[in-house]
C-alpha cells in the first residue's frame, strides 16, 4: 500500500504514481517512465507532452492518467528515478576499495573526466530535467531537486576527504567542499545554458584537464604525476 504521509518530493518514483496491483501495471509504469525520459532527451521539456509520452509508451492518454494524477507527478517520477539511479551507479563506482592502488592525482583526473563526459554526452536529457526542477513553482521541491541532483558530487567530495593525507591545503575540508560545489554548479549551469560554440562542454577533454589542474593545484595534492587525458577505465557516472 502506498504511503500518503510526508511531502511528495520524499516519495520514490513508484509512489508518485497511482497504485498498481499486478505485474502488467508495473510494466506499463516503467514504459511510461522510459518514454517520458526519451521525450525529454529528444524534444526537451516543452516537447514532452502527455500525448507524446503516451504514444512513445504505446498506451492511450487516458492510461497515463490512470497511472499519474497529472503531468507534474509523471515528470517528478522521471526526475527521481534518473538521479536516484545515477547516485546508485556512482556509489558502486566510487567504492573506495576500487581505488586503493590509484594515486590521488590520477584518481582526481579520472573522476573529473567522467563527470564532464557524462554531462556532455547526456546533455539534452540532464538539461530538460534540471530545467523542469529549476522552474518548478514549488520552492520546497526546487530545493529538494537541487539537493538530489548534486548528491553524486558529494560522493566525489567524500572520496577526496578520504585522501586528506595527500592534500597539502591548510584547510582541506573547506577547500574540498568549495571545489566540488564549484564543479557541480559549473557543469549544471553549462548544461542548462543554450549550447554554444565555446561553452564549458564544447571540448570535454580540454575542460576535464583544466578542471583537474585546478583541483590538484588548489588542494596542493602531493605527487609528481601530471593530470592526464580521460582514462577509459573505471569511469564513474556523475
Amino acid at each position: 500500500m502506498t504511503s500518503t504521509s510526508g511531502p511528495i518530493w520524499e516519495k520514490q518514483p513508484a509512489e508518485l504514481a497511482l497504485p498498481v496491483v499486478h505485474e502488467r501495471g508495473r510494466q506499463t509504469l516503467e514504459r511510461l517512465l522510459d518514454a517520458a525520459e526519451q521525450m525529454l532527451d529528444f524534444v526537451g521539456l516543452e516537447g514532452a507532452t502527455v500525448p507524446a509520452i503516451a504514444a512513445g509508451a504505446g498506451v492511450s492518454v487516458g492510461n497515463v492518467y490512470k497511472r499519474f494524477p497529472d503531468k507534474d507527478a509523471l515528470l517528478r517520477a522521471v526526475y527521481e528515478r534518473f538521479f536516484n539511479d545515477l547516485l546508485a551507479a556512482n556509489q558502486f563506482a566510487l567504492d573506495p576499495a576500487k581505488w586503493l592502488d590509484t594515486p590521488t592525482i590520477e584518481l582526481v583526473t579520472t573522476l573529473i573526466a567522467g563527470m564532464v563526459e557524462d554531462y556532455r554526452s547526456r546533455r539534452s536529457l540532464i538539461r530538460a530535467l534540471l530545467l523542469y526542477a529549476q522552474t518548478h513553482t514549488d520552492s520546497e521541491y526546487r530545493a529538494h531537486a537541487e539537493k538530489l541532483s548534486l548528491e553524486s558530487f558529494q560522493l566525489f567530495e567524500g572520496v577526496l576527504r578520504n585522501r586528506r593525507a595527500d592534500i597539502g591545503h591548510p584547510h582541506p575540508e573547506r577547500a574540498i567542499r568549495f571545489l566540488v560545489g564549484l564543479i557541480g554548479h559549473a557543469l549544471q549551469s553549462s548544461v542548462v545554458s543554450e549550447p554554444a560554440t565555446k561553452d564549458l562542454l564544447a571540448n570535454g577533454s580540454e575542460t576535464a584537464a583544466e578542471l583537474a589542474k585546478m583541483v590538484v593545484g588548489y588542494l596542493r595534492v602531493k605527487g609528481t604525476e601530471r593530470p592526464r587525458a580521460m582514462s577509459q577505465t573505471r569511469r564513474p557516472q556523475t
